[in-house]
């Protein structure tokens, strides 16, 4: 006998159970031999299983989202001479010391990941960015614009606090960090820990700003602890750890979806009601 699909409305209150049987025939509607490409097991018999994207990176190939945090340099990364490239400078080199960078006859020699104590420790092209209390030599960076900064894979990120409390418009530059969705500490103190593609990858991103229910476009729109979801409409959702369904409850129950990472799923009113 062949699996009955329940009439499910995504956590946007969208229905998309006629698109499901037409973008997933053969997978969790199909023929009883078929499993889901890609789901979790819960470990819950009684716990439903939503083979649907939750992100608006879908790629199969499990490669994360190059997409820039949305934070990061909003504000013009602006100064004298420019920290992520060729100085600019007419004699010594270009660093970030201060909220906008200037020239200096010579940088320090601390290498990207090494401790430092004051701004000017971190060699050329280097911060000394402030990461848990602690000051780290870090990459710099500038928001959207990561080529000839970042190297490949990594993207720009981070607070942008140096070691002495000042805020600037730059970022750092960071590789893909995994890490558990439902640990609030499990990333910086700006950022969440965001589901940032359709096989579960997980990423620490700056957070965003948007709550539940509200519009989203990429993971980290939203504030941390949610992730952007749906089907047709992108919108925040909570996300929720199924043995103990976290969900407030005018925010329905926790129901696992296929791109969840192991023991989570997202807070859906609609499937409350079954």
């Amino acid at each position: 006998m062949g699996t009955h699909c329940p009439h499910v409305q995504s956590p946007t209150g969208s229905i998309w159970f006629a698109a499901l049987l037409a973008v997933f025939a053969g997978s969790a509607c199909g023929d009883d031999d078929g499993g889901f490409d890609g789901g979790v097991d819960s470990g819950r018999r009684d716990a439903s299983i939503i083979d649907a994207p939750i992100t608006s990176d879908s790629g199969r190939d499990g490669s994360l989202s190059d997409a820039p945090a949305p934070d990061v340099g909003a504000m013009e990364c602006g100064g004298a001479c420019d920290p992520t490239g060729p100085s600019g400078c007419v004699a010594g080199v270009c660093v970030l010391h201060t909220e906008a960078p200037l020239c200096v006859p010579m940088a320090g020699r601390g290498l990207a990941g090494s401790a430092c104590e004051r701004t000017e420790q971190c060699a050329a092209g280097l911060a000394c960015f402030l990461k848990r209390g602690v000051g780290t030599c870090g990459q710099i960076c500038c928001g959207a614009d990561t080529t000839g900064a970042c190297e490949e894979g990594h993207r720009c990120g981070g607070s942008g606090v140096l070691i002495d409390g000042t805020e600037v418009a730059f970022g750092e530059c960071f590789a893909p960090r995994a890490c558990d969705v439902l640990d609030t500490t499990a990333c910086e103190p700006t950022e969440g820990c965001y589901i940032v593609s359709s096989m579960g990858d997980t990423d620490c991103r700056e957070a965003g700003t948007a709550g539940v229910a509200d519009p989203c476009v990429e993971p980290n729109d939203c504030e941390a602890g949610l992730t952007c979801a749906g089907f047709f409409e992108m919108t925040c959702a909570r996300i929720c750890s199924l043995d103990a369904d976290t969900c407030p409850s005018d925010e329905g129950r926790c129901v696992a979806y296929a791109q969840s990472p192991e023991g989570t799923g997202l807070c859906t009113v609609e499937m409350s009601a079954r």
